[in-house]
């Protein structure tokens, strides 16, 4: 280790000695070039005889005087004066940099020296030049850039030699780490006076004073400017008018386009000629002009004269019992129209407007409602809309149905509801059936858009039957509404009987037909004598026991829900009354009363106590006789049932909700009365070998106040 260091020492202490003396004479300084220039860098070494070398931030440039690897460097001068100059030939970017001269043996650095490489801006660049299109009045960036410099460069603007100063100027350094690129933007709003203008911009920095300038001229363009007259402004529809396209635009126009709401139209010239209709006052005729810039397009409507128009159907209505809803009914038409609402058979004003609003609904405000549009002097129109109203069931059925001792027995329970009853209950005594049977008794139920319809049927009716109340409930999301039905009994007659009537009815048939042969035969004047009204052949009076018998029961209308195929009328023909009436004067119950009585039986559930036949009006006619058709019959009862209470026994309204459901007779709460105005006598009976109709005579109003309802008995005839 000694030894080491004693080597170390005499090494040093022998180039010592030979340096002694060896100083610098003249080192280098920094400088600042232009790019592609010569630089030397000088380097005077006095009394060293030693290898010099350059480093250029802090990297050897080699000790050989030509300096290999570095084609533009160089070590000049004389040798044995100490002369170790730098030369660079054609300075670049990339000689910016820190000199230092190094006498290595002799332990000697020289100052530091910074070679600054300045490089001038080249030719400004301004985007779009020599001649810029730019739009009328539409905001437009001018940018000048200088994009590599050193220092980075002024950029200054003019318009037509006159200095702008408000410019927004940015410089960057480049990717070198010693450029720097600059940008000068000038913000301008072209107009008129602005075309054929001249924007330059200039720029300059320490390598390059004098600087450099770049110039556009700008082209100021605008797509056209359009104006669209029709010829008349005024006309009625159905008369023919004129459009006329004008343009101005720099440049000029390239194409016309025309359209009608949208839609194009075979026109290519600047004017158009048609015969208007009312969609000329709605939908706008266009012009669309078009030049190398752009396109204008302007539209106008024709003041077309024309009755109403619908524009916004009217929407069909749905709403619950008691909320609200409104109508809206959109109408256009020149002039404007007059608009009102009214409800269907009525000529009350509900609204004067398009829009109807209807508060806290009720089942009277169900019904078709009409929007009226009026264009004085020119025509009128209008539309309907329904408003469907939803609340609890309602039923509407009998209260009372009849059939015989062990005979099939038809209950029915018609609702009157939307929506439909989401069930229908048959309660009696402490049974309750819903669907499908149980003993004796079964269900039935017919379902519609509008209403239900539930049968109970009873096979073998037993005398128990007659005294029960059966309770039929409906129910829905709204509430529930029940009524209590009987079953009242009829009298059967003997089968003997019957055997013994129909074997008369057969021969009075043939005695008939005789009878109406001779009438052909004979006169004219005598057909009359040979009309002659369906007969009793047996010749017995009415029974006292039959109910039908009554005065009350001939002012029933019929019912008909039970009806069969098999179902046998007996129809009275209003003819003059004859001297002899072979009837013994049966038929003459109610001679002052216009109505004729139809007896229905029912052979399915019952037996009829006497045989029936048909009347003339049902036969072909063997010989000509007068007509005596005529309008239906229209029997007013309004005088009989009045809205008053009912009694326990008829129909129960409760709107309290599904929840509540009546189970029994024992749940009854407060009275719905219902009554109805006139019966019309219908055209057809419905059968009942299809299943269980839901359709039901049809009730006539014959004064415009009447009472709701229906009838508490049913009305037949027994002959």
């Amino acid at each position: 280790m000694e030894i080491h260091f004693l080597i170390v020492c005499v090494f040093l202490t022998a180039m010592l000695r030979k340096s002694h003396g060896a100083h610098f004479s003249q080192q280098p300084s920094d400088q600042v070039i232009v790019a592609g220039k010569s630089v030397t860098l000088p380097c005077v070494v006095v009394g060293y005889r030693g290898v010099v070398q350059w480093t250029m931030d802090g990297l050897a440039l080699g000790a050989e005087r030509d300096l290999p690897g570095w084609s533009r460097y160089s070590i000049i001068g004389d040798p044995a004066l100490g002369e170790h100059n730098l030369h660079i030939e054609s300075v670049e970017l990339n000689d910016d940099a820190i000199y230092e001269c190094q006498a290595t043996q002799a332990a000697l650095r020289s100052q530091r020296a910074r070679l600054t490489v300045l490089i001038p801006p080249g030719e400004p660049m301004i985007p779009g030049s020599p001649i810029l299109n730019v739009l009328l009045n539409v905001a437009y960036n001018l940018t000048c850039l200088a994009p590599v410099a050193k220092p980075a460069a002024e950029i200054t603007w003019y318009r037509d030699g006159k200095q702008l100063d408000w410019a927004i100027y940015s410089k960057q350094l480049l990717s070198d780490g010693k450029s720097e690129g600059a940008a000068s933007t000038l913000q301008i709003t072209p107009s008129l006076q602005d075309s054929g203008a001249s924007y330059a911009c200039h720029v300059k920095n320490a390598a390059l004073p004098e600087g450099r300038v770049r110039a556009v001229t700008l082209s100021v363009q605008y797509p056209p400017k359009v104006t669209l007259s029709v010829e008349p402004p005024t006309i009625s529809e159905g008369g023919t008018v004129t459009f006329i396209c004008s343009a101005v635009s720099n440049p000029e126009v390239a194409s016309y386009r025309w359209a009608k709401g949208g839609v194009p139209l075979q026109v290519s010239s600047d004017s158009y000629q048609v015969t208007v209709d009312h969609t000329f006052f709605t939908a706008p005729v266009s012009c669309e002009v078009t030049n190398s810039v752009g396109s204008s397009n302007v539209s106008t409507a024709v003041n077309v004269l024309f009755g109403p128009r619908l524009l916004t159907e009217p929407r069909p209505m749905m709403v619950d019992l008691g909320g609200d809803t409104s109508f809206f009914c959109g109408w256009t038409g020149n002039p404007t129209p007059t608009q009102f609402w009214s409800k269907k058979g009525s000529g009350e004003v509900l609204s004067n407007g398009n829009t109807l609003i209807l508060n806290k609904v009720t089942r009277e405000d169900g019904g078709t409602y009409v929007c009226k549009a009026i264009v004085p002097r020119i025509g009128t129109m209008e539309r309907e809309v329904t408003l469907t109203v939803r609340g609890p069931p309602v039923i509407t059925s009998d209260t009372h149905f009849e059939s015989t001792l062990g005979g099939k027995a038809r209950l029915e329970c018609l609702v009157e509801t939307m929506p439909t009853p989401d069930r229908i209950i048959w309660t009696w005594d402490t049974n309750t059936l819903e669907d499908g049977s149980w003993g004796r008794f079964s269900v039935e139920t017919r379902v519609t858009n509008e209403e239900a319809a539930s049968f109970l049927i009873i096979d073998g009716a037993e005398q128990s039957d007659f005294q029960t109340e059966f309770n039929c409930s409906a129910l829905n999301e709204f509430g529930e509404d029940s009524i209590i039905i009987s079953l009242r009994q009829q009298a059967a007659l003997p089968l003997t009987l019957l055997a013994i009537a129909l074997g008369s009815g057969t021969l009075f048939l043939f005695v008939l037909v005789t009878i109406s042969v001779l009438c052909c035969r004979r006169p004219r004047k005598n057909v009359k004598d040979t009309q002659i009204l369906a007969v009793d052949v047996s010749g017995s009076e009415p029974s006292e026991k039959h109910p039908s018998d009554s005065e009350e029961d001939l002012k029933e209308p019929l019912h008909t829900d039970t009806e069969s195929r098999g179902t046998s009328q007996t129809e009275h023909s209003e003819i003059p009354d004859e001297p002899q009436d072979p009837t013994n004067g049966y038929y003459k119950v109610r001679g002052q009363d216009d109505s004729r009585p139809t007896t229905v039986s029912y052979p399915e559930f019952s037996t009829p106590p006497r045989p029936l036949y048909s009347t003339p009006a049902t036969l072909t006619p063997l010989c000509a006789a007068p007509s005596l058709q005529g309008p239906a019959k229209v029997y007013d009862y309004s005088h009989r049932y009045a809205t008053t209470p009912r009694h326990s026994s008829e129909r129960i309204h409760m709107p309290q909700g599904p929840s509540h459901m009546l189970l029994g007779p024992g749940h009854h709460q407060a009275p719905y009365a219902r009554a109805f105005c006139s019966y019309v006598r219908p055209e057809r009976y419905d059968t009942l070998e299809t299943g269980p109709t839901l359709s039901r005579l049809s009730y006539a109003s014959i004064s415009t106040s009447c009472d709701y309802g229906r009838p508490t008995q049913r009305m037949q005839t027994h002959v």
